[in-house]
């Protein structure tokens, strides 16, 4: 069971104090999942939301030919399928375990409990969907606008924030991702997103192994996302 100073830390609680969470560790039921388990499709009944303790969760959605495009990845601390809790609707996405994951689950209706004893919660929940939101109308428009080797070099600065926290000031940051998931992300062929990476490594930008890229000139990858 995960305490209260952990929840202190997720994003859709964040208003609220250590005494206001007390009540909410007995609500949430453990959930374990395999690397590529998937932990609910697109369309599925929805009436519970995943707090990640432990481990990556990747989210994407299918085009009518079967593509898959990844829109969202998130890490521990981060919560996902939080729109289930306002409407009870089907699943707008699909949600699979990039590694193994453990995760908290917060039912509906005790969702809805908690809510009643906690109304300034609604805020913070009304935050995270409009910051949701806003980040899918900017994968959009990079869609549209910015060529691939632009849109890998934002992404790329968008996971360094991730991870970052891992590393001291001046170090390399590791992003522990395939290029296979870096193409599903950033909505490009493999082969698309592995010559940009190869023009960012040959510029001393970037190094790649086995499911690993590593950030060795931060600021040269920050004017690579800016053109």
């Amino acid at each position: 069971m995960v305490d209260v100073e952990f929840l202190t830390s997720v994003p859709i609680f964040a208003s609220l104090n250590v005494e206001q969470l007390q009540s909410l560790p007995g609500k949430l039921q453990p959930r374990r999942y395999q690397r590529g388990e998937v932990i609910f499709h697109e369309d599925d009944p929805a009436d519970r939301m995943h707090i990640i303790v432990e481990g990556r969760v990747k989210i994407s959605i299918a085009s009518e030919d079967g593509r898959q495009r990844d829109i969202a990845l998130f890490q521990s601390g981060d919560c996902f399928g939080e729109m289930a809790l306002l409407d009870g609707s089907n699943r707008s996405a699909t949600a699979t375990a990039v590694d193994a994951t453990e995760t908290m689950v917060l039912l509906r209706q005790d969702f809805l409990d908690f809510l009643g004893e906690n109304p300034e919660l609604a805020a913070d929940v009304n935050t995270l969907l409009v910051q949701r939101l806003r980040n899918v109308n900017q994968m959009l428009g990079d869609m549209f606008f910015l060529d691939v080797p632009t849109r890998v070099a934002k992404q790329l600065l968008t996971l360094a924030e991730t991870y970052a926290a891992e590393a001291k000031p001046g170090d390399a940051i590791v992003v522990p991702m395939g290029q296979d998931e870096l193409a599903r992300l950033v909505g490009a062929s493999r082969e698309t997103v592995s010559r940009a990476l190869t023009s960012y490594r040959r510029m001393g930008i970037l190094d790649t192994s086995h499911r690993r890229i590593t950030i060795t000139n931060l600021p040269g990858l920050e004017r690579m996302a800016s053109f």
